[in-house]
């Protein structure tokens, strides 16, 4: 009995030994400049007819704004009115609004924010997804984000867009 008591323990041991999976709910992440960006504090608003979902860490601050409160693709650039921000902690400020200088790229800002789920839960959650070119105001920095990701998080209102 004792060695089944002791294979017992060591089989469990082995089993229950492995890589843990880690869920953040809610969370707000992507790749910045290729590397991970993971905000420790989040929260949504809805403003002027559209979303301002904003994640904080000590780096810096991304905000993402759309033009109605709904489910859908929102492009950024151009006139369209959606926008995307990145201010780091020095206090420079990077936005879809500011277009490239020539030097630097002939493309325009692109990007997109994808707002996938609304749910009814008190506060309400939004989720989506997100990937922009953002530049400063006189165009001759640059900062991308790519496979981003906002999940569940609170509308709880407050929140202030950054000025460009």
């Amino acid at each position: 009995m004792k060695k089944f008591a002791l294979m017992f323990l060591t089989l469990l041991t082995i089993w229950s030994c492995g890589d843990e999976i880690e869920f953040n709910t809610p969370a707000v992440q992507g790749n910045k400049d290729g590397d991970l960006w993971r905000a420790t504090t989040f929260a949504a608003d809805i403003d002027f007819g559209g979303f301002l979902i904003q994640g904080v860490n000590n780096s810096g601050t991304i905000q993402l704004v759309t033009t109605a409160d709904t489910r859908g693709t929102f492009e950024l650039g151009g006139t369209s009115g959606n926008v995307a921000i990145y201010k780091d902690f020095n206090g420079e400020v990077f936005s879809t609004e500011n277009d490239p200088d020539p030097s630097l790229s002939l493309y325009p800002v692109e990007g997109q924010i994808i707002v996938e789920d609304i749910d009814n839960s008190v506060p309400k959650n939004i989720t989506g997804r997100f990937w922009f070119y953002a530049y400063t105001a006189d165009g001759l920095k640059t900062v991308n984000f790519n496979e981003g990701v906002f999940y569940k998080i609170p509308l709880v209102g407050g929140l202030v867009q950054i000025d460009n």
